[in-house]
């Protein structure tokens, strides 16, 4: 089920590229933000995020990724990066429904996931389509692989669930606030849950450049004998192309 729906994303991807030209019509942006404390903890925390998209006539490919690095007193204390491969194909009425295929590969130093890859496909439906106020729904099943770095017993593979929103509405005069949540519930009890959630504020400085404020939360209702909730607020700014 994995390798279908990674070659079903690539091959309508591939279609689509080629018939429009792979270079044409990208867009995306490239964030960064680094914090420094000094004092009873010396503390320093660095993270970057990127996407690129192409769109075509009622189509779009996505790919984005997100990078942590903390240390305190010298010493890591984080590491976690996460890529994402997103194709989704508008039809029906007024291209207001879409179909999703995509790939997620994660990892998580101190939460023991050396890697998990997450392929998943499904339908959606675009609820606001304004350019100030955007929502988008989705669902759809996928498969999970874990990968443990020490806890190797608790290697997994198993089926789930995937229910996605991504809201984004403008705020005051220029500024946006959006929240994008992911949620993979396991078929099985024991499968556990894994929640992803990203809310930002967005606030332009220029023509390309914005200044951003995230709260990045993690969740996994079955971690590897590690802490269920993972929280992150990052201050940056994010160059758009």
């Amino acid at each position: 089920m994995a390798c279908a729906i990674a070659v079903i994303c690539l091959s309508a991807f591939a279609n689509e590229a080629a018939a429009e030209g792979i270079l044409d019509g990208w867009s995306g942006d490239i964030f960064a933000g680094y914090t420094k404390t000094n004092g009873n903890t010396n503390k320093s925390t660095g993270s970057a995020s990127a996407q690129a998209i192409k769109k075509f006539k009622h189509s779009a490919y996505q790919i984005k990724g997100n990078w942590l690095y903390s240390e305190s007193d010298n010493k890591m204390d984080g590491q976690k990066w996460d890529i994402l491969n997103r194709y989704t194909l508008d039809f029906g009425k007024d291209y207001r429904w879409y179909s999703f295929y995509q790939v997620l590969v994660d990892h998580d130093y101190f939460s023991d996931i050396d890697y998990r890859v997450t392929p998943s496909a499904g339908v959606g439906y675009h609820i606001l389509t304004g350019e100030d106020f955007i929502w988008d729904v989705d669902a759809g099943a996928g498969y999970r692989i874990t990968r443990y770095r020490v806890n190797t017993a608790k290697d997994d593979e198993a089926p789930t669930a995937v229910a996605h929103t991504f809201l984004k509405k403008k705020i005051f005069e220029k500024s946006f606030l959006s929240e994008d949540l992911t949620v993979y519930p396991g078929f099985k009890s024991d499968d556990g849950i894994v929640l992803h959630s990203e809310t930002v504020f967005t606030n332009p400085l220029m023509d390309n450049l914005d200044f951003e404020l995230k709260y990045i939360l993690d969740h996994n209702t079955e971690p590897a004998g590690k802490k269920k909730t993972d929280t992150q607020i990052i201050a940056g700014l994010k160059y758009k192309f």
